[in-house]
């Protein structure tokens, strides 16, 4: 008799829908890498850097895709890292866009999703990739990924596990303060 596996658990509704459009984005990308590495030169930016990032940033979208969408199943660290490469990823793209936006440069398709789906780089593009970055975020953040510092959560969550469930007012449940103990009364009279 072995143990059933834990049933599938979907992934944070941000999480989902990000992991969809990086998994999207890269089938796309990957199926034209033609177009894709065209669309990469026009934001002259990456120079020799291009046919790495032809092959590069497709695998990565895939792989963070992969991790966005199995999140429930991965170790919380796995999951916040995962998370955190989604907003990486979404920040390359943004940059390509604003920069080659605020120099003027004329890129005729956006690259997105490779051949497919083809756009002009314009203004609303510009939206686009924050909307994109808005849901990276989104989706990190309800993977775990937080602005705290880890040993400042340590720290709370240890205090937290310390007071016992009850009724609000105290942390031993209470809400009337304790009488003090008689061996804690110090006395004036010696």
């Amino acid at each position: 008799m072995g143990s059933d596996p834990a049933p599938f658990r979907r992934p944070p509704v941000a999480a989902l829908l990000y992991g969809l459009l990086l998994g999207a984005m890269a089938a796309g990308q990957l199926a034209s890498l033609d177009e894709f590495r065209a669309a990469l030169e026009s934001y002259d930016l990456l120079g020799p850097l291009v046919p790495a990032a032809q092959f590069g940033l497709p695998i990565i979208e895939l792989l963070v895709a992969f991790g966005l969408l199995l999140s429930r199943r991965l170790p919380l660290r796995a999951a916040q890292a995962v998370g955190l490469a989604g907003v990486l990823v979404a920040v390359a793209w943004a940059t390509l866009a604003v920069q080659a936006f605020a120099r003027g440069l004329t890129v005729e398709n956006c690259g997105c999703f490779g051949g497919f789906l083809t756009q002009e780089l314009r203004w609303w593009v510009l939206l686009e990739d924050g909307y994109m970055l808005l849901l990276a975020l989104l989706a990190a953040f309800s993977l775990g990924v937080g602005l705290t510092h880890p040993a400042s959560s340590r720290s709370s969550s240890r205090s937290r596990s310390s007071t016992r469930p009850g009724k609000p007012g105290s942390a031993d449940g209470s809400s009337r303060p304790k009488p003090r103990s008689e061996s804690r009364v110090v006395s004036n009279d010696r």
